[in-house]
């Protein structure tokens, strides 16, 4: 059996690689690097529709190595290992180091792990790992020696509070995991009110001024609001259709747990039913009464459209459920087969993430040096102003030195600014921040298979 000592230094590792890894990945940033770059150069209560952990963490990072692709790299897969460390840490109570180790790979049947969070993902990165410490610490006050301690209450808030504004869906969380043990005898017995009323309070304390921020400046903080696809059709309707998204959310995300669950169910056909044991049955009663207020929100909120990653604060704990399961049925061969097809699978995914940043999308290979560039060579003293957070974050990587801002953000502008567009022109972009401009052209943009043009104009 490998040892905990050896499945420690396997996650370490694997998250000091992915950093260097990262590097082979394409000069350019993704998306979701080039918002994290751009709002963590500064410290704000708000930013944009996400929440700011994810912005201070990363502006902590950056005080510290510097700005760069370095700093992105080292918080993200910091994240992740982290992560696994702790859903390693919960399963050990239980479970020898085989089955917590296995059990921690088995994320990688989930693509918005093994492939969304390595790739693009930033702010559900830190969603993850609030995620499995909140199940972590819940686990410890529902099912450790005695009764949990006022301490140990208030810790759960905190995190719950951090959770929320790591993204906002982690407040799901903790909501389902009361729900869960209201439902079992053996978990009511173990909620302290007083316990519940401090996990309250301390989860406040933490949301507040994000809050108040977010009250004070609707309109930026309700930016994606139009993802959630509400709209006017009638009530039935809207209710079909969120529950019908909403069930393919979960089969989205679940997807390939489900094939492989049902390829070895029907292979273990005619064997005792499986009893889990109180951790697995934890996070699956928690992913039930989660899936049930997802369902009674969808209902209630008209939403109509439901992308597969908001489930993830529920839906990431199918996968070591399923793995648990697959080992006390399939007995030690079979779980050392499990053992070596997700490894596979993560090697896998580590091999293909270099192809992710040529092919389309290819953000990582946007030719942002050559923009920079052309920007030095004719406009050396002017601001950069964008209408779009991809072509903001990656100019002021590329150009450190000078002002870059995107337009929606842009403070007072008093001297030469030259306005760069991804969308429409480059004088219809300085109008809206009430500014003249003259054409100053176009210029190529590759990205992976895709060559587009920004159109750029000046206002001296």
């Amino acid at each position: 059996m490998t040892s905990d000592r050896a499945w420690i230094a396997l996650i370490v590792v694997w998250a000091m690689v992915q950093v260097a890894w990262r590097f082979a990945q394409g000069p350019a940033l993704e998306l979701d690097e080039a918002e994290a770059f751009y709002f963590a150069r500064n410290l704000a209560l708000g930013y944009n529709a996400q929440p700011p952990l994810y912005f201070w963490l990363q502006w902590l990072v950056f005080a510290v190595v510097g700005q760069g692709i370095l700093g992105l790299a080292l918080l993200k897969y910091a994240l992740l290992g982290t992560a696994g460390l702790l859903l390693y840490a919960m399963l050990r109570r239980l479970r020898p180091p085989f089955e917590a180790g296995v059990a921690v790979m088995g994320l990688g049947l989930l693509p918005q792990v093994l492939w969304e969070a390595q790739r693009a993902l930033t702010h559900s990165v830190l969603a993850l790992t609030m995620a499995l410490l909140v199940m972590a610490l819940a686990d410890r006050v529902l099912r450790g020696p005695g009764r949990a301690g006022l301490g140990a209450w208030a810790a759960l808030g905190i995190t719950a509070g951090l959770g929320a504004i790591s993204k906002w869906n982690v407040a799901l969380l903790p909501l389902a995991i009361l729900l869960a043990a209201c439902l079992r005898a053996e978990w009511r017995a173990r909620i302290d009110p007083r316990g519940v009323m401090l996990a309250v309070v301390a989860a406040a304390a933490v949301v507040a001024l994000p809050f108040w921020w977010v009250f004070r400046n609707p309109v930026v903080a309700g930016g994606s609001l139009h993802k959630l696809g509400i709209d006017e059709a009638a009530p039935l309707w809207r209710m079909l259709a969120g529950l019908g998204s909403l069930a393919s959310a979960w089969i989205a995300f679940c997807g390939l747990v489900i094939v492989v669950g049902g390829l070895i169910a029907f292979k273990l056909r005619g064997q005792a039913r499986w009893r889990p044991d109180p951790q697995s049955r934890l996070m699956l009663v928690t992913m039930g009464a989660g899936a049930g207020l997802l369902a009674v929100g969808v209902v209630l909120s008209g939403v109509t459209d439901v992308a597969d990653r908001w489930l993830l604060p529920i839906a990431v704990f199918s996968a070591p459920v399923f793995v648990l399961w697959a080992l006390d049925s399939l007995g030690p061969l079979g779980g050392r087969w499990l053992a070596r097809g997700l490894g596979a699978l993560w090697v896998t995914g580590f091999a293909l993430l270099p192809v992710s940043g040529w092919v389309e999308p290819g953000y990582r290979a946007a030719d942002f040096a050559g923009l920079a560039k052309w920007i030095e060579d004719r406009h050396s003293d002017a601001a950069v102003v964008s209408d779009s957070i991809w072509i903001a974050g990656n100019l002021a990587l590329v150009l450190p030195d000078r002002p870059v801002w995107r337009s929606v953000d842009t403070p007072e502008l008093t001297g030469a600014v030259l306005w760069v567009a991804r969308q429409g022109t480059a004088q219809a972009l300085a109008a809206t921040r009430g500014k003249t401009a003259a054409p100053a052209g176009g210029h190529p943009l590759r990205r992976g298979g895709r060559r587009e043009a920004v159109d750029l104009a000046f206002s001296p």
